[in-house]
């Protein structure tokens, strides 16, 4: 995915802040680079972050992960694929 790409999702989402305090972590951790789109829209739709000022990247990290592992495995499809 393009940085443009994952920006668009972030602010689509309503999380701009997040994605501007961490968005060279998504590329220097590789996460970005086999992320699916379907998969980060359904995990920003589905999570809530109260406090987005002192948001953790490792402990978003994790969520996103372990919530991919589950969205692919269960096929749980909020954003059909084309």
């Amino acid at each position: 995915m393009e940085s443009s790409e994952m920006e668009e999702i972030f602010d689509n989402c309503g999380w701009s802040n997040i994605y501007e305090k961490h968005q060279y972590k998504f590329w220097v951790t590789g996460l970005a680079e086999n992320l699916q789109e379907d998969v980060l829209r359904a995990y920003l739709d589905a999570y809530s972050y109260e406090d987005t000022e002192n948001q953790c990247f490792d402990e978003m990290l994790y969520q996103l992960r372990v919530f991919r592992y589950i969205y692919e495995k269960n096929d749980i499809r909020l954003f059909p694929r084309n």
